[in-house]
């Protein structure tokens, strides 16, 4: 499976690095909330602290969504200076997305001059709710969804793929014509607004695969090419649209009107 197969490609890429000692000091893991981003951050702390029982280790602290507050991020900003028992202090944050502004601000100055035996995990569904400078001085990973139940049939596929196309050339009669098709696929519009999402995650999955992944050769040509196309902004943007775009139908927002604002706005990304 091509989810597991990139869950295996990052591992082995985060366990070469935390070896050989060139392990970057801070990570955004971000994907929806059944994918694998938490076992990830579990892996690496064992093998970083060499133990199987993270809970009896000092140096291994996760911010839950009950201690994310100010007090919180002081005591890190603190913490992170005494030694650690073993190779690092390790800190997890549950969900990153709960630090407020001021919070992102009360850590930005250790996170861009943290101690060289400390690591940072902020674990997210969506990097876009931090400051951009916070995620500028972290690497960031994407990982997708374990849910496989979504079968994208053929001529789903073909209208997104065309879709997707039209973006890059920017053609906007061939947007438009997409309209249409959306007009014929509202009652089954809950499994186009995920394999739109899926798809788009899949343009993000390569663009990050060769980011930090560079011996990796995409299987999807088209993909590949669209991967090329668009920077890793934009590929956030859109997701972050389709994601509103499934909220306001959710709230029963006039369906014609909120499909046709997603495609719009999804063309002004890349203008």
């Amino acid at each position: 499976m091509e989810r597991d197969k990139l869950y295996k490609e990052i591992q082995d890429n985060l366990f070469y690095a935390a070896s050989n000692q060139t392990l970057s000091h801070a990570f955004i893991f971000e994907g929806s909330k059944d994918s694998k981003k938490e076992v990830m951050a579990t892996e690496l702390s064992k093998r970083i602290l060499d133990t199987e029982h993270l809970e009896n280790c000092s140096d291994y602290f996760v911010v839950t969504n009950e201690k994310m507050n100010i007090e919180t991020i002081r005591f890190i900003n603190r913490d992170c200076y005494i030694k650690p028992f073993k190779a690092k202090k390790i800190y997890i944050f549950e969900d990153a997305m709960k630090m407020t502004p001021v919070m992102q601000n009360a850590f930005l100055k250790t996170l861009e001059e943290p101690p060289s035996d400390v690591l940072f995990i902020l674990i997210c569904e969506n990097a876009r709710g931090l400051l951009d400078t916070v995620r500028s001085r972290c690497i960031s990973y994407y990982f997708p969804s374990e849910d496989t139940s979504l079968d994208i049939d053929k001529a789903l596929k073909e209208q997104i793929e065309s879709f997707f196309e039209n973006l890059i050339e920017k053609n906007e009669i061939g947007i438009i014509q997409y309209m249409e098709d959306l007009k014929n696929q509202k009652d089954d519009i809950d499994v186009v607004i995920d394999a739109f999402m899926d798809y788009t995650r899949d343009i993000l999955i390569t663009k990050e695969r060769s980011d930090y992944l560079s011996y990796c050769i995409a299987e999807n040509e088209l993909v590949d090419t669209l991967a090329s196309s668009f920077t890793h902004f934009q590929l956030l943007t859109i997701i972050d649209i389709i994601e509103d775009t499934r909220k306001k139908l959710s709230s029963r927002c006039n369906y014609n009107l909120t499909c046709e604002a997603m495609l719009f706005n999804i063309m002004e990304v890349i203008k």
